[in-house]
C-alpha cells in the first residue's frame, strides 16, 4: 500500500480495447507509483472493459477507484477525451497527457480543451508544436518523448521466420493496397490488418524480417516502429509527422512519403537491400530504441510532479 499521506493523482480511463494510447496512459500511471508527492489512483468508466486485454487492471495494485471522485485527488491525470470528465472550475493541478498531433486540428474534438488550464505533457516535439501553433494553449507544454518496455535484441535474432510482415491496422484499405501491389510484383507478405493481442503482436514482430509498419497519415508518435526497431527487425514506416525524430530515412529505417507508389518501392528497396547495409540500419535502429527506455521517461515525469504546484 502507498503511503497515505500522499496526495492522490486522480487518471480517468473509458477503456474499450487496448491501444498505443492507453498503453501510455498505463505507463504513466505506473510511474506515478514511485513518486514522493502523489499516489496514483485510476477510475474505469462502467462501460469500460473488464478483461485480461486491460492493463490497468493487471498485477495487485491498490489504485482502482470504486467512484469517480475528483474532490478527493490533489491532481488529475488526463489524456484525450477524459476531460469531459473534469469538473468545471477546477482549481487544482491538472496533467494532461496529448499524444497526437491530430488535437491542434480545427475539427478535433479534443482542440477545445487546450484553453482550460494544465501542465501538458506531449510525447514528441512535433505534437508539442502542433498545439503551440494554436495559439490557444493554456499552461506550460513540456515533451517528454514516448518510450517503449520492449528488451533490446538489435540484430542478434538469426531466424526470421517470417520474410516479409506488412501491419497496418489502422487503415485497412491501405494496408489491403500495399499487401496486394507486393503480391503483383511477385512479394508473398504476412499481413497483420486488425489489432492483435499485445504479446501476440509483438511475437509476430520478433519473427520479421522487414516490416512494414502503416500508421495514420498524422501520428503524435508511432510507437509499433520503435518496438519493431528493439526486435531487430528492418523497417519500412512512411512519414507519420510523429515518426520524424526516431525514423531518420536511411539510417534507422527506410521511410517513405506517405504514398502508395513510394511505400511498395521502399519496401523492394528493403528486400533488396545488401547485407552489410541491413546490419548497419538494423544496429542503429536497435540504439535509437535503447534510448527510448521506460526509465528516462519515468524521471522525466516524476521530475514534473516533484515541481507541479510550481509550475502549474
Amino acid at each position: 500500500m502507498r503511503g497515505d499521506h500522499l496526495g492522490l493523482i486522480l487518471f480517468h480511463r473509458d477503456f474499450r480495447g487496448l491501444t498505443g494510447g492507453h498503453l501510455k496512459v498505463w505507463h504513466y500511471l505506473r510511474h506515478a507509483e514511485t513518486s514522493r508527492r502523489y499516489r496514483p489512483g485510476v477510475f474505469l468508466t462502467a462501460a469500460s472493459r473488464r478483461d485480461a486485454s486491460n492493463p490497468f487492471l493487471a498485477g495487485d495494485h491498490d489504485w482502482l477507484q470504486p467512484a469517480w471522485q475528483p474532490e478527493r485527488a490533489e491532481a488529475l491525470f488526463v489524456a484525450g477525451l477524459d476531460w469531459l470528465a473534469v469538473p468545471a472550475g477546477w482549481g487544482k493541478p491538472i496533467v494532461n497527457l496529448v499524444q497526437g498531433v491530430r488535437h491542434a486540428g480545427a475539427g478535433d474534438p479534443r482542440r477545445r480543451f487546450l484553453g482550460r488550464r494544465a501542465v501538458r505533457i506531449c510525447v514528441s516535439g512535433e505534437v508539442a508544436d502542433a498545439i503551440r501553433s494554436t495559439g490557444e494553449v493554456n499552461g506550460p507544454v513540456i515533451t517528454i518523448p514516448n518510450a517503449i518496455e520492449v528488451p533490446i535484441a538489435g540484430s542478434a535474432p538469426a531466424e526470421h521466420r517470417i520474410p516479409l510482415l506488412v501491419a497496418g491496422w489502422k487503415d485497412a484499405g491501405l494496408t489491403a493496397a500495399v499487401a496486394d501491389r507486393l503480391r503483383s510484383t511477385g512479394f508473398d507478405p504476412e499481413v497483420i490488418a486488425a489489432p492483435l493481442p499485445r504479446e501476440a503482436f509483438l511475437s509476430r514482430l520478433a519473427a520479421a524480417r522487414v516490416v512494414v509498419l502503416l500508421p495514420l497519415e498524422a501520428e503524435g508518435c508511432f510507437l509499433p516502429a520503435l518496438e519493431a526497431f528493439a526486435l531487430g527487425c528492418l523497417v519500412v514506416c512512411p512519414d507519420c509527422i510523429g515518426n520524424r525524430q526516431f525514423c531518420r530515412d536511411r539510417e534507422t529505417c527506410l521511410r517513405p512519403p506517405y504514398a502508395l507508389g513510394s511505400i511498395v518501392a521502399a519496401v523492394e528497396t528493403a528486400m533488396a537491400m545488401a547485407p552489410a547495409e541491413r546490419e548497419r540500419i538494423v544496429a542503429a535502429a536497435a540504439v535509437e530504441a535503447e534510448t527510448r527506455g521506460l526509465e528516462g521517461e519515468r524521471r522525466a515525469f516524476l521530475d514534473v510532479l516533484d515541481h507541479l504546484p510550481q509550475i502549474w
